[in-house]
C-alpha cells in the first residue's frame, strides 16, 4: 500500500483514501499535507511516512499539571515528553545522548564542564529559543523555594551548577565539581520559554497546571496543548516549528494530532479500543487484555518488549520525628521499631512470593525484581545481589531471633513481638487493578507469617501527596519508573531527598546505612572514571539489598496493543515506551478500523 502511494500526486492518494474510508467502518482520512519548510538548524533523521491523522492514546487517567518541571507521575510525564524538549537526547535503545536542542556539545577533559552550541530554533507559540531560555530554566530549578522535580537531581554535593552565556546559541554548563553523567543529566531537563512567566517570584511548579489556557502553554516537543476537557482527554496538535525532519528534510512530526484519552475503567477502555476509537494503549494495558487481544480474532496488533523500567516495590513507613500538624510520630512507637528492623523487613521480603504476582497478576508478563535498577537498565543492572526467594521458615527464624513470637487467637496464628503486641499494619497503595491485586497477594502472603495486613487504596495524586507530605500511613505498595542513570536517582536514594520514599527529608542521615548511601552516591557522581564509578553504584545496590528499606517485587513487561494503521511503531523497555519516537509515528492511509 505505502509503496502504491508512493506513485500517485497527493489529490489523486487523498480520493483513494476517502473511498477507502467510506466503503469501511469509520471514514479515516489521511491526505498527505506539505510541511512547513525545514531550516538548517534542523535534525535530520534517517526516516518517512505520511502526514496528516490524528492519533488516540489511552491514559488511565488524567495528568497532575502540564508543567514540564513539575511532573513527577507518569501521566504528566507523557504530556511533557511531548510538549517540551531537552538539551541533549536520550537514545532509549542504546541509553546514550544524542543531540537535541543542542546541535553539538564539547565536554571538558576535567568533567566539570560541557559547552552547547544551540540550534537557532522557534517555540510553539512562534518566539525564538536562545541561550536566555536555557538561563530561565536553570534559575528556576534552583529558585530557593521550589520543590520542582529537578532540583535535588542538579545540585551537587548541595551546590547549583552555572550557567555561562558564550552568545545567543551558545552556552557553557559549569559542575562545581567533576560531574560523570553531565551529559546524561541534560538529556532530563526540560527547557521552558522565559518570556512565557512574567512573574519571577512565582514558584515555576505553580505554573502552568490543569486550568491554565492552552494560549499561555508554549514548548519545543513536537507537539503543543491544543484544548483540555478536564477528567476527559487532552489534544494535543502538531507543532510546527519542531526543529526535526525526515530524510527528505520535511518537517516532523508526521501526525496532526494526539488525543490522549483519559480512561480509568480498563474495560471502557478496551471497548473503544476493539471499536477503532484508540489506536494505542501501552502503560494502561491490562495483562489479561493482552491476552484477549493477542488471541481474538481481529484487526489487532500487540507485542511484548521485555522488562521495563518500572519497578513494582514495597515498603514501611520509617519517618522519624513528629508529625507538625499532630503533634505526635508519624508512626506509632510500636511500629517504628518493627518497621526499622532489617531483621522484620528481610522476613517480609521473604515472605512475598514473587512469583505468584507475575503469574495471578500479570498472567506472566512479568519478572521477580531483586534490585532498584531492572535489567532493561543495562550499564547499571547487577545480578550480583541478595535475594529474598519465597521461604516461610527462612521468615519465621528471622522474626524468631529478634523476638517475635506467635500465638493462637480466634483460631489463627498471629505474630507478636517481645511486648505481646500483635503485629498488624495498613498498606496504601493507588486505586488500580493491578496494585489492588498485588497488595491482595502480599496481604495472603503475610498472613502466613501471621501478620494482620490492612489494604487500603486512593487516587494516585492523594497517595503521592499522603506518602511524601503528611506521611500519615505504615506501609506502601506502589511502581516507579526508575531513570537509566544513577546521577537521576538522588531523588530517590539521598536521605535528604523529597523522595526518599522510607523516610524522606533528613536533615542528617537516621541511620550509618543510610550515611554510607549518600556518600557513595555523591561520589559516584564525581568520579569520572565508568568502571570505578559502576563500582560505587554496585555497592549502593548491596547495601539496599542488605538493609532492604524499599522490596522490589516484579518487573511488569512492556506490553502494547495497536491498530495495524500505525507505523513506524518501535516500542522501547525505556519510558515513554511506545511515544519514545512519537515525531515519526504516521497513520498509514486505506486501513480500516478494527471490526
Amino acid at each position: 500500500m505505502h509503496g502504491f502511494f508512493k506513485k500517485l500526486n497527493i489529490r489523486t492518494a487523498f480520493l483513494i483514501c476517502l473511498a477507502a474510508g467510506f466503503l469501511n467502518r469509520g471514514v479515516f482520512l489521511c491526505a498527505q499535507k506539505e510541511p512547513p519548510p525545514s531550516s538548517p538548524e534542523t535534525l535530520k533523521l534517517n526516516t518517512q511516512g505520511r502526514f496528516g491523522g490524528t492519533l488516540s492514546y489511552a491514559l488511565p487517567g488524567e495528568p497532575a499539571t502540564f508543567n514540564p518541571l513539575a511532573a513527577r507521575e507518569n501521566r504528566s510525564r507523557l504530556v511533557a515528553y511531548l510538549t517540551s524538549a531537552t538539551l541533549l537526547e536520550l537514545d532509549t535503545r542504546t541509553q546514550r545522548p544524542l543531540p537535541g536542542l543542542a546541535k553539538s556539545w564539547t565536554r571538558s577533559p576535567d568533567g566539570k564542564s560541557v559547552r552547547l552550541k544551540l540550534r537557532q530554533v522557534l517555540f510553539s507559540d512562534g518566539s525564538r529559543f536562545t541561550s536566555k531560555d536555557v538561563v530561565f530554566t536553570f534559575e528556576k530549578i534552583y529558585q530557593e523555594d521550589s520543590r520542582n522535580a529537578f532540583k535535588d537531581s542538579l545540585l551537587i554535593e548541595g551546590k547549583p551548577v552555572q550557567i555561562r552565556v558564550l552568545g545567543p546559541w551558545e552556552v557553557e554548563i559549569i559542575f562545581p565539581k567533576p560531574y560523570a553523567a553531565s551529559e546524561y543529566i541534560l538529556t532530563t531537563i526540560p527547557i521552558l520559554p522565559g518570556e512565557r512567566f512574567p512573574d519571577s517570584k512565582r514558584r515555576i511548579e505553580e505554573s502552568w497546571n490543569l486550568s491554565t489556557s492552552p494560549d499561555e502553554i508554549s514548548g519545543l516537543g513536537p507537539f503543543a496543548i491544543a484544548n483540555h476537557e478536564p477528567g476527559k482527554r487532552t489534544l494535543l496538535r502538531r507543532n510546527i516549528h519542531y526543529w526535526k525532519t525526515d530524510r527528505n528534510g520535511r518537517r516532523l512530526p508526521y501526525l496532526d494530532e494526539i488525543r490522549l484519552e483519559y480512561l480509568e475503567d480498563r474495560n471502557a477502555q478496551m471497548v473503544r479500543f476493539q471499536s477503532g476509537q484508540l489506536e494505542i494503549i501501552d502503560q494502561s494495558l491490562r495483562p489479561e487484555d493482552f491476552l484477549t487481544i493477542k488471541s481474538a480474532p481481529g484487526n489487532f496488533r500487540v507485542s511484548n518488549a521485555g522488562p521495563s523500567s518500572n519497578l513494582t516495590l514495597f515498603w514501611f513507613n520509617q519517618s522519624t520525628g513528629t508529625n507538625p500538624e499532630t503533634g505526635t510520630g508519624y508512626v506509632p512507637l510500636e511500629k517504628q521499631k518493627w518497621f526499622s528492623n532489617p531483621a522484620f523487613r528481610r522476613a517480609v521480603s521473604h515472605a512475598i512470593s514473587r512469583d505468584s504476582i507475575v503469574q495471578n497478576v500479570y498472567f506472566g508478563q512479568a519478572r521477580p525484581a531483586w534490585s532498584l535498577v531492572p535489567s532493561s537498565i543495562t550499564s547499571w543492572h547487577t545480578n550480583e545481589l541478595p535475594r529474598y526467594e519465597f521461604d516461610v521458615r527462612r521468615a519465621r527464624e528471622l522474626l524468631r531471633k529478634v523476638g517475635f513470637s506467635w500465638r493462637n487467637r480466634g483460631g489463627r496464628e498471629r505474630l507478636v513481638d517481645s511486648a505481646g503486641k500483635e503485629v498488624s499494619f495498613d498498606l496504601v497503595t493507588r486505586s488500580d487493578d493491578l496494585m489492588a491485586k498485588t497488595a491482595t497477594i502480599i496481604q495472603e502472603d503475610l498472613s502466613k507469617i501471621g501478620m494482620e495486613v490492612r489494604i487500603r487504596q486512593e487516587e494516585l495524586r492523594a497517595l503521592i501527596s499522603r506518602v511524601m507530605n503528611s506521611r500519615q500511613y505504615d506501609a506502601a505498595l506502589m511502581n516507579v519508573d526508575i531513570p537509566v542513570d544513577p546521577a537521576d536517582h538522588v531523588n530517590l536514594l539521598l536521605s535528604s531527598a523529597p523522595m526518599h520514599m522510607w523516610n524522606p527529608g533528613q536533615a542528617r542521615p537516621a541511620t550509618p546505612w543510610e550515611q554510607r548511601i549518600d556518600e557513595l552516591m555523591n561520589r559516584q557522581r564525581v568520579v569520572l572514571n565508568p568502571g570505578e564509578r559502576f563500582r560505587l553504584y554496585k555497592e549502593v545496590q548491596q547495601v539496599l539489598a542488605e538493609q532492604t528499606p524499599v522490596i522490589p517485587l516484579v518487573n511488569r513487561d512492556v506490553v502494547v496493543a495497536h491498530s495495524p494503521r500505525v507505523k513506524n511503531l518501535a516500542v522501547s523497555t525505556i519510558f515513554p515506551f511506545a511515544l519514545w519516537n512519537v515525531w515519526e509515528l504516521y497513520l498509514e492511509c486505506g486501513v480500516p478500523p478494527p471490526k
